[in-house]
């Protein structure tokens, strides 16, 4: 379960830094180009960027959760005759 949430922040951080590396975030913002390079702190782009992370880190958490229940309800039954 670990190895899968670390695999998934690993995942997410990448994608991330790759769309902020590619300027998907200055797309997205709203501003021109001047604009942007005046502004020297955008609070909506890093708010975006954290609620990505959130919702990506939400799903991986709720797959693993279900799992888990997955495996503890046959643990609980016991085995099939």
């Amino acid at each position: 379960m670990w190895l899968r949430l670390a695999g998934a922040l690993l995942v997410t951080l990448a994608a991330i830094g790759a769309l902020e590396y590619f300027g998907v975030s200055r797309m997205l913002g709203g501003r021109s180009p001047d604009e942007a390079r005046a502004a020297a702190y955008a609070p909506a782009r890093e708010i975006f960027w954290v609620m990505i992370f959130f919702v990506v880190m939400a799903t991986s958490l709720l797959a693993a959760a279900r799992r888990w229940a997955g495996h503890l309800k046959r643990a609980v039954a016991g085995p099939k005759r």
